[in-house]
């Protein structure tokens, strides 16, 4: 499994829709595998106060 599905398997986990994981992809592309997953929090965490 690469880097991409691995993120994607952990943020569809998290609860992100599709548009979030794709635009996570392009802001974590120059990224590795630990170093994004470190940015990952659960997706309604970052929505809570919105």
């Amino acid at each position: 499994m690469d880097k991409k599905e691995k993120l994607t398997q952990l943020l569809q986990e998290y609860g992100y829709p599709q548009e979030a994981i794709h635009r996570f992809m392009m802001d974590t592309e120059e990224l590795n595998y630990e170093e994004a997953r470190k940015r990952i929090m659960p997706y309604k965490d970052i929505t809570a106060e919105r």
